[in-house]
């Protein structure tokens, strides 16, 4: 039996996942975490074969939880499961030690194919991220990339190009307004950028617009 932890805050999902694995008769869903604190504990309490990760959710996000769960589990495959499309995390989220990624709009048949994968020790890769990987492989260092953000950089690009203010994102991600001001500071050094307007058309060129971001 495959056991799986799921780790996003949507009930939906949760019981969205339960009934494509009710079909099979190798994975069951062990127990569920809505947020990385309670996915570390729930990996203290128990054995599990398999992790499906959301990158959005309360609290720390979604790489951040990642690399906390490959730092103290290293043997635990982690298949991203979630509604930003390849080109913006996939990349990231396996350089950061994922097995797997995959769209919450994936059928259920390549969910259970990308889990069974995981679970023999491989990894599940469609092939427009293998396409995306090569890209990031043979991309030219001296190129100004999304990829030379840190994850919390990255973040804040995202809510800055869909028109959040120091503010609201300070609040939103628990920070001080300082805080938030030094990253887009970093943020914009890295990419070689000098005003909000110069990020919203570097986040136009990257094929980003606020229908993946929230």
């Amino acid at each position: 039996m495959i056991r799986i932890l799921v780790i996003d805050d949507h009930p939906l999902v949760q019981a969205g996942l339960s009934h494509v694995f009710a079909d099979t008769d190798d994975i069951k869903i062990i127990s569920a975490a809505r947020n990385g604190e309670e996915a570390l504990a729930a990996l203290a309490k128990a054995e599990f074969d398999v992790a499906i990760l959301d990158i959005s959710m309360p609290g720390k996000h979604g790489i951040e939880v990642l690399r906390d769960i490959v730092a103290r589990h290293e043997k635990l495959p982690v298949l991203l499961y979630t509604r930003f499309p390849e080109e913006h995390y996939a990349v990231r989220t396996l350089r950061s030690g994922a097995a797997g990624y995959l769209h919450k709009g994936a059928d259920p048949d390549e969910i259970i194919a990308a889990v069974r994968a995981l679970a023999s020790g491989g990894t599940y890769i469609t092939p427009s991220v293998g396409t995306l990987l090569k890209v990031a492989v043979n991309r030219k260092r001296e190129e100004a990339s999304l990829e030379d953000l840190s994850d919390r950089e990255y973040q804040i690009f995202q809510m800055i190009v869909t028109g959040k203010g120091s503010t609201q994102i300070a609040n939103e991600l628990h920070l001080s307004v300082k805080t938030v001001s030094t990253h887009r500071t970093r943020l914009l050094q890295k990419l070689g950028l000098s005003t909000t307007a110069d990020l919203v058309r570097f986040a136009l060129r990257q094929g980003i617009d606020e229908a993946f971001v929230g």
